[in-house]
């Protein structure tokens, strides 16, 4: 059995024109994948491939092992999907639109019913499931969606902007709802989405597009890891003038407020520690490695600057 979610290799995608992904290669694991870039970096291009809604221009890949030219069939099967735009069909009920997204998943009728009434339970919109679609917010919508790219069980789920339009609240529910699919119910994820905040939250692999092609993938732990060689020192009491006495020591400090930033040598700890034990107005809340979020990561690649 394969262990990757997709696998392509020199994928390329033109528009006419106008070239939407260049000679893309990449192996993404089963896990939870965060798929990120800028507008047109080519993340819904891809994810539409992926399952056959669009035929790609020259390259090759697969599914969860299934080829994308020979075997659509197959990976719509195996796997869930939650598109960014909103499929509406406005007086139909949200449990007749899954019922019938079951189907064409390949469910028996019967099936197709019991498991549309178990997913939206399992989203949180037991009591909505016969509204028709035309009076759901946009939060009860994307629960809708998740719903009918689950209700087949599927091994893999591909979620386009799932937390898109949502309020603080919604966006809440639906990432806890994500996290549980792929920590409670061991769900492959391709989690696509501009909220960094987002993925960096539900995904532990990550691939960043930009222009069309791949400018990064990888462990999140591994990207997010900062390299520098500084350690972040944060204390209550007056820090510009700790930050002071550090670089009258000889230390190279910044300062990111609340924070410390210290370039770490040979006895840097026992330095910052020594300082903190002279001063008794002087108390240490942190120090520690410093570490980078997603957001730093991003605007470093789209800036073109070394990730240090």
């Amino acid at each position: 059995m394969t262990t990757d979610a997709f696998k392509i290799s020199d994928l390329s995608k033109f528009y006419g024109p106008t070239m939407a992904l260049d000679k893309v290669t990449i192996a993404a694991p089963k896990r939870a994948v965060g798929l990120l870039g800028p507008n047109g970096a080519g993340k819904t291009t891809l994810i539409r491939i992926l399952m056959g809604i669009i035929r790609h221009s020259s390259g090759s890949g697969t599914v969860l092992g299934y080829d994308f030219c020979d075997s659509i069939q197959a990976i719509r099967d195996h796997v869930g999907y939650s598109p960014e735009f909103t499929p509406m069909i406005p007086d139909v009920s949200a449990m007749k639109y899954v019922t019938f997204m079951g189907k064409l998943s390949g469910l028996a009728s019967v099936e197709a019913a019991q498991r549309a009434h178990d997913t939206l339970h399992y989203v949180g919109l037991a009591e909505e499931r016969y509204r028709p679609l035309r009076e759901f917010s946009t939060g009860m919508m994307q629960k809708c969606k998740l719903a009918a790219a689950l209700v087949h069980d599927p091994d893999l789920v591909i979620l386009d902007e799932p937390t898109d339009g949502l309020d603080p609240t919604g966006r809440q529910q639906m990432l806890d709802l994500i996290e549980r699919l792929y920590k409670d119910e061991g769900k492959s994820l391709i989690v696509s989405s501009h909220l960094l905040f987002d993925v960096e939250r539900v995904c532990d692999w990550v691939m960043v597009l930009g222009r069309g092609q791949l400018v990064t993938s990888g462990e999140m732990s591994s990207l997010l890891a900062d390299t520098s060689g500084m350690l972040r020192v944060r204390i209550t009491g007056d820090a510009l003038s700790f930050s002071r006495k550090l670089t009258a020591r000889g230390l190279e400090v910044e300062i990111d407020s609340p924070f410390l930033d210290v370039k770490r040598d040979n006895g840097t700890e026992m330095a910052i520690l020594e300082e903190v034990n002279r001063d008794p107005n002087v108390s240490l809340r942190y120090l520690g490695s410093r570490t980078r979020t997603l957001e730093d990561v991003f605007i470093s690649i789209v800036e073109g600057r070394e990730l240090g």
